[in-house]
């Protein structure tokens, strides 16, 4: 445990083990999680190297902040079952002092939406799936700028995020030739390239690709379709029975030397 000052009083580490399929492992790879006496948890960034204290005050950063909803119940089995939901908000800060909180004003607060959880016709799920193919879901962030104040507030779809595969996307309104206003999630690494979600174009993708199905399509202005496949995933056979000739193939997306 530590008390950095007496504003943020006493907190106590929290292991990455304990916080495994509770929030997204890519969160986990970044941040360090301490838990505070109203039991909420603060997740600071890492510091993958040592730092002089003068470059780690001037260093801009960001921080998780974690809100519990305690469910009504007192947990009786002894073993800390008792139920809770997050609220998981991202703040961006003008330096990176774990004592101080300096907000960047001209940066809104993010705050994590839950894909699992979402209704599977939602425009969430849906684009939780598509982008599956990409990364798995512990490494895929979708973030939203609207101002969300408990769990159950409505809120729009602004940024998403890949962290291992170096990939982001930003939401824009856009007003096409016909008048027509559109929803579009732009590319952030690919200029004027959007998600493309038609089914005509995904098809006129895997007449190319064949059985590769790890891929999205995107689209330019001049409605050109791209396809984007990611190369962090080590693809192997699928052994079936003994077979070593078979053609399925599966990604392997945990292979570090890869």
């Amino acid at each position: 445990s530590r008390s950095l000052n007496s504003k943020i009083g006493t907190q106590i580490f929290i292991p990455d083990r304990f916080l495994a399929g509770l929030i997204p492992a890519a969160l986990i790879d970044k941040y360090t999680f301490w838990q505070s006496d109203d039991d909420n948890l603060i997740g600071y960034e890492r510091s993958s190297e040592k730092q002089q204290i003068d470059e780690s005050m001037s260093k801009q950063s960001t921080r998780i902040k974690i809100t519990l909803r305690k469910h009504k119940g007192d947990d009786k089995t002894g073993f800390c079952n008792s139920k809770a939901d997050a609220l998981i908000q991202r703040l961006h800060l003008l330096n990176n002092d774990e004592e101080a909180e300096l907000s960047d004003n001209s940066q809104k607060t993010l705050t994590l939406l839950n894909i699992l959880c979402a209704p599977s016709e939602s425009l969430l799920k849906k684009f939780g799936m598509l982008l599956s193919r990409l990364d798995n879901l512990s490494h895929v962030l979708i973030w939203s700028s609207s101002t969300v104040r408990d769990i159950d507030d409505s809120c729009s779809i602004d940024r998403i995020e890949l962290p291992r595969v170096n990939l982001s996307f930003k939401a824009k309104v856009v007003q096409t030739i016909g008048g027509k206003v559109e929803h579009r999630l732009y590319s952030n690494d690919h200029d004027g390239l959007y998600i493309c979600t038609s089914e005509e174009a995904r098809e006129r993708a895997e007449s190319l690709l064949g059985s590769i199905a790890h891929f999205i399509v995107l689209q330019n202005a001049d409605n050109d379709i791209f396809v984007l496949i990611p190369g962090c995933a080590l693809p192997r056979r699928l052994h079936v029975d003994g077979s070593h000739l078979s053609v399925q193939i599966i990604l392997d997306r945990r292979n570090q030397e890869w």
